[in-house]
């Protein structure tokens, strides 16, 4: 019931999406007086279907993306001669119509943004911390020799502010990270290199990396070797046996040491403003195979960020850019071979995964929108061919001849891009069902 909740959500945040771009290039054609035939939804044949004046309103089949059919905007059909014809158009009129779905998408982006900023995130304030809270056993980073402990100064020599910073690194999915951090007053240089499945996700999120959640207790199991000890809610582990405890997945870490759980451990506890000691055996646990003490993390303190309307413009803004810089990297790091083609999604991985951010919360699912919505505004201005961008190409090619390409010529270059984006669509669709795999273990 999750996933296909989850897949409703993705399909409605899609077509919100789609909606949005399609309505920038048909006010952009009522505006220039352009006679609009078909506006619609989806691509195939059509589910709902109204007329309203010369315009023909759709939902269609096929929920992967949608159209607005203009009067003689086929190169391939003969031109009525009518003025209110796309082609009839002067170039810059047919070029503002092209620029508006991606205007559109993200200028819609900026207003997503602009309001998360002034509704508010909900954010951990150990997100400020930049110690790195613990690292998964066998992970990239335990190969690196990054430590529970250490604190992360930059990445790929770019400065790290707070734990949203790292994180952010990390969703550009590169298969190699230098990370420079202080240990003990030291800088330390250390390499993680990043492992994909053939779904393309990670071995581990961040190679292993764990955020410095505190170690506070949030509820004591009863009759559990914590129980025993008298610990209670609230307590904090500030060390175990002298080392200190630097988040809860160190101190599940110190407990699970197959060297160290033999014996009582001797835990070290802030109450109110009392340091007290208490002396623990972990109890094994011959289901999860691992050792236990039986407490529960109590949910971190967190803090709501808000700003002023004018105060959130440059924040959005800023927000859009780092997005936008975002998309050209990756596509850097695939032709350098840094991120592998197989970590590319589609439509298929794209509708789930919106789901997944709804349900946590409004502030994620926008922020979503708003990146999925500038990755759809750059990718439709790039110069390929049947995009918004390869009609911009056209008509500059049009400016600088005085004359439109040949109609013959240009269906022929058309069919050819077509071809290739049937292509990629099937091949990130290919990698979208080797994930499925994958997205059905974690939404279980």
């Amino acid at each position: 019931m999750t996933l296909l909740f989850s897949i409703a959500i993705g399909l409605l945040i899609l077509g919100i999406l789609v909606l949005v771009h399609e309505l920038g290039h048909f006010f952009a054609a009522k505006a220039c007086k352009i006679r609009v035939l078909t506006f619609s939804i989806g691509f195939g044949a059509p589910l709902f279907k109204r007329v309203y004046g010369d315009t023909e309103y759709r939902i269609s089949t096929i929920p992967f993306g949608g159209y607005v059919r203009m009067a003689g905007d086929n190169p391939e059909e003969q031109s009525s001669g009518s003025p209110d014809e796309f082609n009839a158009k002067p170039v810059w009129q047919r070029a503002v119509v092209a620029v508006a779905g991606p205007v559109a998408n993200l200028i819609f982006a900026f207003i997503l943004l602009w309001f998360i900023f002034i509704y508010g995130v909900g954010r951990p304030i150990y997100m400020d911390n930049l110690t790195i809270g613990g690292v998964s056993p066998n992970s990239a980073a335990q190969e690196a020799g990054l430590l529970a402990g250490d604190s992360i100064i930059s990445i790929d020599n770019h400065a790290a502010g707070s734990w949203d910073d790292i994180e952010t690194h990390f969703t550009r999915q590169k298969q190699q990270y230098d990370i420079t951090v202080l240990r003990n007053g030291s800088l330390y240089n250390e390499t993680l290199a990043i492992s994909y499945g053939d779904g393309g996700f990670p071995a581990e999120p961040m190679g292993g990396l764990l955020p410095p959640v505190p170690a506070v207790i949030g509820d004591v199991h009863p009759d559990s070797p914590a129980d025993n000890a008298s610990l209670e809610a609230n307590d904090s582990v500030i060390a175990i046996n002298g080392e200190t405890v630097h988040s809860f997945f160190h101190l599940s870490a110190i407990i699970n040491d197959q060297d160290a759980n033999q014996h009582p451990f001797s835990f070290t506890i802030k109450r109110n403003n009392a340091i007290l000691s208490k002396s623990i055996t972990a109890a094994f646990d011959s289901t999860e195979q691992n050792y236990y003490i039986g407490i529960r993390v109590a949910a971190p303190e967190t803090e709501v960020v808000r700003y002023s309307p004018l105060a959130a413009i440059p924040m959005s803004i800023g927000k859009s850019w780092e997005y936008t810089t975002m998309i050209f990297t990756v596509i850097g790091q695939l032709v350098s071979g840094q991120v592998s083609a197989n970590q590319l999604a589609g439509p298929l991985g794209i509708i789930p995964a919106s789901g997944m951010m709804a349900m946590q919360g409004l502030s994620p699912i926008l922020n979503f929108m708003a990146l999925i919505g500038i990755n759809l505004a750059v990718l439709n201005l790039m110069p390929l061919v049947i995009t918004d961008g390869g009609l911009l190409f056209f008509l500059g090619l049009e400016a600088v001849r005085k004359k439109p390409l040949a109609p013959e010529n240009q269906a022929k270059i058309n069919k050819y891009a077509l071809l290739f984006f049937l292509a990629l669509f099937i091949f990130v669709s290919f990698n979208d069902v080797r994930r499925l795999p994958e997205l059905l273990r974690i939404f279980n």
